[in-house]
C-alpha cells in the first residue's frame, strides 16, 4: 500500500497536470498587445456630428527580448492585430478613414512583458464648406459677480461663448435633483474644493477631481490624478472624449452629455 505523498511528489503531480501552454507561453501574449491597442482607441477618440472616430496609425513598443521573440512572426502578427482593432471598432459604432496601421518596435525602457501602446491624433473630415475643424479657442473661466448655486454645495461659474459643442452638463450630486448647465467656452474644473468651477458635495469625490474641456471643437474630460478614479459609462478613463449621451461618475456623482438644438 502506497504511502501519503511527500512535498515534492505532490509539487510535481501539481506541475505535470498543467497545460503545456501554460507552461511555456511567450513572455508577451497577443492579447495583451490587443488590450493596450483597444485603450489607446478608446482614450483618442474623437466625436463630430455624432460620430466617433477613432485612430488609424497606432504604434507598440514591446522589451527588446519580447520584440525578438516574436520577430520572425512580425508581419502576421501585425496584420492580426489591425484586423482585430478594425473588428472592435466596428463592434462599437466608431469610424476608421482607413485601415488600421500597427507598428511594433523595442526598447529597453519598456519592461518584460510589459506593453506600451500609442496612437496619431484623429484628423477629423472637413464640415461642409468651412474646411478642416480648427482647435477651439482655449479662454479661462471667468467668475461672474455671483455664482449661479446647484443645491446647496454646487457653484458653477459662467465662462465666455466660444464655438463649443451644442450640449449640456446634466449634473446629480448624491441626495440633489439633476442640475443642467449649458457647455462653455475654456475649462471647467469639478471637485470638493470650493475654488472648483463645479464644486460638488461628494465625500467620495477628490478636491479638484476632474475637468471638461473643448478641445478641436470637442469635450474631453481628464481625471486630475482623484483618488477613487473616474468612469465613463462604467469604464475607468483618464482622459477622453465625451459624446451625447455618455454618463461620467465621480463617486457617487454624475454628469451626463445631453445635446442642445
Amino acid at each position: 500500500m502506497a504511502g501519503p505523498l511527500t512535498a515534492v511528489e505532490r509539487f510535481f503531480e501539481r506541475l505535470f497536470e498543467r497545460p503545456a501552454a501554460r507552461l511555456f507561453q511567450p513572455r508577451v501574449e497577443t492579447v495583451q498587445i490587443e488590450r493596450a491597442l483597444e485603450r489607446v482607441m478608446e482614450s483618442e477618440r474623437r466625436v463630430q456630428a455624432r460620430r466617433t472616430y477613432v485612430p488609424t496609425i497606432y504604434r507598440v513598443l514591446l522589451n527588446s527580448a519580447d520584440a525578438a521573440a516574436i520577430d520572425g512572426d512580425m508581419g502576421s502578427l501585425t496584420t492580426g492585430l489591425a484586423e482585430s482593432l478594425r473588428v472592435y471598432a466596428l463592434a462599437h459604432g466608431y469610424v476608421l478613414l482607413a485601415q488600421p496601421r500597427i507598428e511594433i518596435g523595442s526598447s529597453t525602457a519598456v519592461q518584460v512583458s510589459d506593453v506600451r501602446a500609442f496612437a496619431e491624433p484623429v484628423v477629423l473630415p472637413s464640415v461642409g464648406i468651412a474646411g478642416p475643424a480648427r482647435p477651439a479657442e482655449r479662454v479661462p473661466p471667468r467668475p461672474v459677480s455671483s455664482p449661479e448655486l446647484i443645491g446647496e454645495a454646487t457653484a458653477v461659474f459662467a465662462a465666455p461663448q466660444a464655438n463649443v459643442p451644442r450640449a449640456q452638463l446634466a449634473i446629480r450630486a448624491p441626495g440633489g435633483p439633476v442640475f443642467r448647465i449649458p457647455v462653455r467656452a475654456g475649462t471647467l474644473r469639478m471637485g470638493r474644493s470650493l475654488d472648483n468651477d463645479i464644486v460638488l458635495g461628494d465625500e467620495k469625490v477628490s478636491r479638484h477631481h476632474g475637468q471638461i474641456g473643448v478641445r478641436l471643437g470637442m469635450l474631453v474630460y481628464t481625471d486630475l490624478g482623484s483618488t477613487n478614479g473616474s468612469f465613463l459609462n462604467g469604464s475607468a478613463v483618464t482622459e477622453i472624449a465625451l459624446g451625447p449621451g455618455d454618463v461620467l461618475q465621480m463617486g457617487n456623482s454624475t454628469v451626463t452629455i445631453e445635446p442642445t438644438s
